[in-house]
Formats: structure tokens, sequence, C-alpha cells
């Protein structure tokens, strides 16, 4: 539903019972969270491109 929403927008990832809204920042956490961010910042923008 809408109103459970952050931001009432989707896509939306639960983790841990807290709600993180936003593609991107989903993204970049589950790159994080999986070491796929990149060993560098260099490589984190080119991870972020990617999703881009």
């Amino acid at each position: 539903h809408k109103s459970e929403m952050p931001l009432g927008q989707m896509p939306v990832l639960e983790y841990n019972g807290t709600k993180l809204p936003q593609s991107l920042s989903i993204a970049r956490f589950l790159a994080k969270q999986f070491q796929l961010a990149g060993k560098d910042n260099f490589e984190q923008a080119k991870v972020d491109a990617v999703v881009d």
C-alpha cells in the first residue's frame, strides 16, 4: 500500500525491518552488501554508471 512506502514511491527494499526507498539507493546498498561496489571511488563510480 502506498501509505506504507517511504516517500510514497516504489521501489522499496525492506531489510531487517527497515524500508529503503529509491532504486539507486537500493542498488548502492546491495552492491556494498555483496562486495560489488568496487575497491575505490572510481570503481564505485563505474558501478553507479551501470545502474544509472
